[in-house]
């Protein structure tokens, strides 16, 4: 598919979803609370990207590869996200999701204060109520390479029938008395897993296919390297012939993978929310161009 294909099915994307982005959606669950936001700041990017795209001349293309790279990583991270609460349990997780608000939040102040800027004293009070309220279940146990064994082992336990969930319980128990979080402070993630523990999680239980995750953290960490001072990506400007290269190749790729997690994030709004039904099927329609669709071979 070429940069002009995609455009237009991105087009033909966003006006057939521009509702869920405006609002007002009616909704049950926490789940699609989450999910109506995350829908709603991932079509703003795809509506910045295409408007870039649309508006600047063919030759001021290469300019926005760079940025459109760095934009569709936060979709793909939003994506995956989303993918894993639904995996794992949309309400519980949800929910764990929402919570994590407090934890951020009073970060917020004590980075603040610590700046000599002064909190009011109501939001203050505020924050540390309900930082009180839900910091517990956001402790770490300890070192992360060492719960990630434990979690491994708990698995692979699980799976040869060694253990059940009241087991699973009173190791949880267990570990939590070995390795006491000391210092009482929450951890830096709300899922206890980054992104691409995330993605392993889902290609473990068969959420997604080993070609899918070979995609997703091919461009994930491609558009990783554009969130920081990276020799590879500074590399990449300081030669005009690879620079331009390079940021071609970025603008068609980050606006294909921005568009598949935009069309995968409607089709789960679809299965949220009540929606005509001709808006469905042009949804199942694009998703299944997307998926047959492939960038052209170098």
């Amino acid at each position: 598919m070429d940069l002009k294909g995609i455009q237009l099915l991105a087009t033909e994307l966003l006006n057939s979803t521009k509702k869920f982005a405006i609002g007002p959606n009616t909704y049950k669950s926490l789940f699609a609370r989450v999910l109506e936001g995350t829908f709603r700041r991932n079509y703003l990017t795809l509506f910045t990207m295409l408007y870039l795209v649309t508006n600047g001349k063919p030759d001021e293309h290469t300019a926005f590869g760079s940025s459109c790279m760095d934009l569709a990583r936060r979709v793909q991270e939003d994506l995956i996200s989303l993918e894993y609460i639904l995996h794992k349990g949309k309400e519980e997780y949800s929910k764990k999701f929402i919570e994590y608000e407090a934890v951020e939040a009073m970060r917020d102040i004590i980075y603040l204060e610590a700046a000599g800027i002064i909190v009011d004293v109501g939001l203050k009070k505020k924050t540390v109520k309900n930082y009180e309220k839900y910091k517990q279940q956001f402790f770490d146990k300890s070192g992360k390479a060492k719960r990630k064994a434990w979690n491994e082992l708990i698995e692979y336990l699980k799976k040869k029938g060694k253990i059940n969930d009241a087991d699973v319980h009173e190791i949880e128990v267990e570990f939590s008395k070995r390795y006491p979080n000391n210092d009482q402070q929450p951890r830096r993630s709300w899922a206890g897993v980054d992104v691409e523990g995330m993605i392993d999680v889902l290609v473990k239980d068969g959420v997604i296919n080993t070609d899918e995750e070979r995609t997703l953290k091919q461009s994930y960490l491609k558009g990783n390297i554009k969130n920081h001072f990276s020799p590879t990506d500074i590399n990449n400007f300081a030669y005009t012939d690879l620079y331009t290269i390079t940021n071609n190749d970025d603008l068609l790729l980050s606006i294909v993978t921005t568009t598949v997690g935009i069309a995968r994030m409607a089709n789960m709004v679809a299965d949220e929310f009540e929606i005509p039904d001709d808006t469905r099927l042009k949804l199942k329609s694009m998703w299944q161009t997307l998926l047959t669709a492939h960038l052209p071979v170098k």
